[in-house]
């Protein structure tokens, strides 16, 4: 009775690992050498045009500084590295977008203190908590820095995602994602600022588990999304 049990438990794993391959878009698995080329020519189109766009600033900076564009291509080379080392297509798109999940959570910091305007002791207070016992003036440095490649990155990963692998995820729900996990980190520094016994306090506090499960469900719709389409082909520059 018990190997029949088994058998009969083994049957139906090897069932739904078969219907879970049937549901996975196919497609040629894509270099590190491919996603690097793809990524330099678009951070190129985008310093080259005059839009004025942020994408294009962040490109224009990258591109312009030797020294950044060097750091950027060492690191972002290690990310698409990691992309390239999946087996198959589909492990390689979600890698990618676990990728820009990251890369969207390593912008935030610099976008909170820059949309906010903290200035003296309450700006100090939010980058200490995150850096630590670094010295401010070489945290806000690090932070621009970091905000820079990491930006560079996302734009690399975001069009990579959707037209190398014409995935549904990249574009406008990866946007509203930003938006949803900067809403999470914006009201988290609020509650670091606020004062303990202050009003505002209890209610961020309170605030905070359903931003954040918020973040979390839209992460899990995000990777669950199917791609456009089977367009999934080799990388076009």
């Amino acid at each position: 009775m018990a190997a029949n049990t088994a058998k009969k438990s083994l049957s139906l794993g090897d069932t739904f690992s078969r219907l879970l391959r049937l549901r996975l878009p196919s497609g040629p698995v894509v270099t590190g050498m491919q996603l690097m080329d793809a990524s330099e020519t678009r951070l190129s189109q985008l310093a080259r045009s005059s839009s004025a766009s942020p994408e294009q600033i962040v490109a224009k900076r990258i591109l312009d500084n030797p020294t950044d564009f060097r750091r950027w291509e060492s690191e972002h080379a290690r990310y698409m590295d990691g992309i390239a080392r999946e087996p198959r297509q589909p492990l390689q798109i979600r890698a990618l977008l676990t990728l820009s999940f990251a890369l969207t959570h390593r912008q935030a910091l610099f976008e909170f203190l820059r949309d906010r305007h903290l200035r003296g002791p309450q700006r100090r207070q939010v980058v200490a908590h995150f850096h630590g016992g670094a010295g401010y003036a070489q945290a806000m440095v690090a932070e621009h820095n970091n905000y820079l490649r990491s930006s560079a990155s996302l734009i690399c990963s975001a069009y990579i995602g959707s037209t190398t692998f014409a995935h549904s995820a990249f574009g406008e729900p990866l946007r509203a994602y930003g938006q949803m996990h900067m809403e999470y980190f914006r009201t988290y520094c609020e509650g670091l600022i606020a004062p303990a016994d202050g009003p505002d306090s209890d209610a961020i506090q309170s605030l905070l588990p359903h931003l954040k499960r918020d973040v979390l469900e839209m992460r899990t719709r995000l990777l669950a999304m199917p791609a456009q389409s089977d367009r999934n082909r080799p990388l076009r520059h």
